[in-house]
């Protein structure tokens, strides 16, 4: 092999290289990229459904104070066509965030240390009438569900430090 042959050679390794290492430096920015994007979605949507949360928990405490909803309250709530729009309206909205999060779309992390206890008091408050809907409709909330109980475990182990941006 002449001289010139080992130049090239060395020069093409170096160059492939570079090229790989390259390579997994724009892997890193597309991944920290695309996890800033997912928790950006995630506080979006959180503030946009925020406000009809808010009504339909302020209605409920109201009326009936923050203990889970009795028998008696449900027949009320069932009675009274806005609120129940707004029980309705409220867990329909937190069952699109939940499958959100479940399908991984958005960042349970980020979530869970924005609203993990609310999201758990809610469902415990409205249990009843989740329990209530799901005897006819068993699918109903079933994704809702799922999140809070992820969220119950979360807190029973360790409160999550979790939803910081990883590959920045």
């Amino acid at each position: 092999m002449e001289t010139y042959e080992i130049i090239r050679l060395i020069f093409f390794g170096l160059t492939a290289c570079i090229l790989v290492v390259q390579a997994g430096l724009a892997l890193k920015s597309v991944k920290a990229d695309h996890e800033r994007r997912k928790k950006q979605a995630t506080f979006e949507f959180v503030q946009k459904i925020r406000p009809a949360w808010i009504e339909a928990k302020h209605a409920i405490e109201i009326k009936w104070g923050n203990d889970p909803l009795t028998s008696n309250e449900l027949e009320e709530i069932d009675k009274d066509f806005e609120l129940l729009k707004l029980v309705r309206n409220l867990l329909g909205l937190l069952e699109h965030l939940s499958v959100g999060m479940n399908s991984n779309v958005f960042d349970k992390d980020l979530l869970f240390r924005m609203s993990g206890s609310q999201l758990i008091n809610i469902h415990k408050r409205l249990r009843a009438y989740i329990d209530r809907v799901q005897v006819s409709a068993p699918a109903a909330y079933i994704e809702y569900s799922d999140l809070v109980k992820d969220f119950e475990e979360r807190k029973r182990i360790k409160p999550d430090t979790n939803g910081n941006i990883i590959n920045s």
